[in-house]
């Protein structure tokens, strides 16, 4: 079964075959001096992938055929990456969009081919995550069961503030926000794309990344992580929600 951005093409084609690497390409960062053996490594970056998905089309007649690859052409062509579910994780997906060409090796009412998903972010991430949420600032455990490597959650306070400060401390990053929070207002930490940001009371979102003192993010190791909330001044928090992103590589 190949589900894209909602929709479910198993009625429509068969997936014959699913290439998925062990792991992203590895992009090493490293240095080499005249002299030394080896090199220097710094640090590894996770690469894009690509998704091959190798399908087969089957119609009664050249006609219909010419009519449901047309169909499934609408149904493949996105703007942007949209979730990718395969039947055998059912509960993960990742997000792809298609490359290169698409073409089909045809016999009369009969084509096979390539859907090749460029995957910009390599990770497969849980569809249904793992939720926190405490009522009041202090120190919290928690435990992430899901996934196989480290997360980049999502952190929302809702809470208060004017003239003093909310610091959010983990087991690796520690960031202090004094700007202004209204009632209704949720202060949010987005470690993925390293930002964060005020959702107000109309939907709409206004940055906070003037009103903290580190662009550090926290990230979230499989097991037992540690998270404190603490408010200093007329700072008040009556809710703190963590959203692991729990994903796979």
């Amino acid at each position: 079964m190949l589900n894209y951005d909602n929709f479910n093409f198993s009625p429509y084609l068969t997936v014959n075959d699913i290439k998925r690497p062990i792991l992203p390409p590895q992009s090493l960062a490293t240095k080499t001096i005249l002299g030394r053996d080896g090199a220097y490594f710094f640090q590894k970056q996770h690469e894009p992938i690509i998704l091959p998905v190798s399908i087969t089309v089957i119609e009664e007649t050249a006609i219909n055929y010419r009519e449901r690859i047309r169909f499934l052409s609408g149904k493949l062509n996105k703007r942007e990456p949209k979730p990718i579910v395969f039947s055998d994780e059912p509960n993960m997906f990742i997000e792809g969009i298609i490359q290169d060409t698409t073409e089909m090796e045809e016999v009369l009412s009969i084509g096979q081919g390539d859907l090749n998903f460029f995957c910009p972010d390599p990770f497969y991430y849980a569809i249904e995550d793992e939720i926190f949420t405490f009522k009041a600032p202090g120190t919290y455990s928690i435990v992430r069961n899901k996934g196989n490597t480290e997360s980049l959650p999502i952190i929302e306070i809702k809470g208060t503030n004017a003239l003093g400060a909310i610091t959010v401390e983990t087991d690796n990053a520690k960031i202090t926000f004094d700007g202004k929070l209204s009632s209704g207002e949720i202060l949010v930490f987005d470690s993925k794309y390293i930002t964060s940001y005020i959702l107000q009371t109309d939907g709409k979102k206004r940055s906070a990344n003037n009103d903290i003192d580190s662009m550090t993010f926290p990230y979230f190791e499989m097991g037992s992580n540690n998270i404190k909330v603490a408010t200093v001044g007329d700072a008040t928090v009556s809710e703190i929600k963590v959203h692991s992103k729990s994903r796979w590589t």
